[in-house]
């Protein structure tokens, strides 16, 4: 939308504190100069919160800064992460992170609860990094809880649980411990896993892909159930784009909706003769331009030349330029230009939109393949595992291919990518894939 503020984390290279603070007022002019003077004490790097017009979240970052200055945290950026995401939620949502109405359902601390269950249900984030940033939270609001901050309702509600510590020795058996906690604990379910990869994460297998590459690419239909309702109905051009993005290009679902079309060129003829597009040939990913990357990281992801061409064309299409008219007559002010996916009405295409076109193409697909259970942001682990045995079968040794990997998809951990390498190592059949995909499903009891 125009004139949207996102948020950043900018790292301090080296904060000092406790210097001495010495004024001076000119006799002159009679201005006021302030200066540090001494060594203090130096913290060492530290991210802090800014929006990205340059105005600090200064209640963010005192937490920040108090952590690391009065409890000699060596490390912050986990929580700095944490706050990252759910400062990103307050602005996304219009909360503001001290308002707190009657209604549980309405405070901040409530809705980023229901927004992380939400986000791990759809495969975006691990059960892990989940628990770990309510903690931060709910750490960041005690530390204004114990300030006296002058909150209308508490953030959250305290709660005892009682934890059995029960072991093999003597006297650990039958020892119940009463913990206090607080009623913003996530409980989210156990993963199941394959290879280390969560269910969620499994890759689509070659007759999955076939069948949706079938619906979506060749007959452009889907699948609509509402209520008794059951109707065929046509997916647009623009949803076709936003697959082909994650499958062959591992982006995410928030950065394909936010992606500007100022990332889309004309190949010229040298670089149409390459396979893909790479480095400062690539799509470049950057919150400053406006994209939603994970973390508010920077980077540069791969696409197919082809596509990179058929994109272009389709920005200067008829289709694209009255829509695109559409988003500059209501975003005037725009600093980072119209986004490549507009509906006809000129406004960009939400995360539901796209799961909603994604769930009538799931339903299509069950039509043939009737366990076909997966999400959108699994095109993204299909995009991986292919490009992997891709880049294994032309001879590229595992460490510099799971490099290559993880700066192009920007995973900030090893771990899914050893997943996928174990899994591409297996000399296994599409439909014996199939087969442990369909078990594990089966097996979880969800179906």
């Amino acid at each position: 939308m125009g004139g949207h503020v996102g948020i950043v984390l900018w790292e301090i290279p080296d904060l000092i504190v406790d210097q001495q603070i010495n004024r001076e007022i000119d006799s002159g002019t009679g201005e006021l100069s302030i200066c540090f003077e001494g060594t203090g004490n130096s913290l060492g790097k530290l991210p802090l919160l800014y929006k990205d017009d340059g105005v600090s979240i200064s209640v963010a970052n005192i937490w920040l800064i108090h952590l690391k200055a009065n409890l000699r945290k060596k490390m912050v950026n986990t929580q700095a992460q944490a706050l990252l995401h759910y400062f990103t939620f307050l602005n996304d949502t219009g909360m503001a992170w001290d308002t707190m109405p009657a209604a549980l359902r309405k405070r901040p601390t409530y809705g980023f609860k229901k927004h992380l269950r939400e986000a791990y249900k759809n495969g975006d984030i691990a059960k892990s990094t989940a628990n770990s940033y309510m903690g931060v939270v709910i750490k960041f609001y005690k530390f204004y809880l114990a300030r006296n901050h002058p909150f209308e309702y508490p953030p959250f509600k305290y709660e005892i649980v009682k934890v059995n510590t029960s072991g093999s020795h003597e006297y650990m058996r039958k020892t119940l411990v009463h913990v206090d906690t607080t009623d913003l604990r996530l409980k989210l379910p156990n993963d199941t896993s394959y290879y280390g990869l969560s269910r969620k994460l499994l890759p689509l297998n070659h007759q999955e892909w076939r069948v949706a590459e079938k619906f979506y690419k060749e007959l452009q239909t889907g699948v609509s159930n509402r209520g008794n309702n059951t109707k065929s109905v046509a997916l647009s051009q623009e949803f076709k784009i936003a697959i082909e993005l994650s499958r062959y290009c591992g982006l995410r679902r928030s950065e394909i909706i936010t992606l500007p079309i100022n990332a889309i060129y004309k190949p010229n003829s040298e670089q149409l003769r390459k396979n893909y597009l790479i480095n400062a040939d690539g799509l470049t990913l950057d919150p400053r331009a406006g994209v939603a990357t994970k973390n508010g990281t920077v980077r540069i992801a791969e696409i197919p030349s082809e596509l990179m061409q058929r994109l272009y064309h389709y920005t200067n299409s008829a289709r694209y330029i009255q829509r695109r008219k559409l988003y500059e007559e209501s975003n005037p002010e725009d600093k980072y230009g119209p986004p490549l996916l507009l509906n006809q009405l000129g406004k960009p295409y939400s995360p539901k939109s796209i799961d909603a076109r994604w769930g009538e193409l799931r339903n299509a697909i069950k039509n043939e393949l009737p366990n076909f259970s997966h999400k959108f942001h699994n095109l993204r682990s299909t995009y991986a595992i292919e490009r992997l045995k891709e880049l294994l079968n032309s001879g590229i040794k595992e460490g510099k291919a799971l490099d290559y990997l993880q700066s192009v998809m920007g995973h900030k951990s090893r771990a899914t990518l050893l997943g996928y390498l174990k899994l591409s190592e297996e000399v296994v059949t599409a439909n014996e894939i199939h087969e442990i995909a369909t078990d594990i499903i089966l097996e979880s009891g969800e179906y």
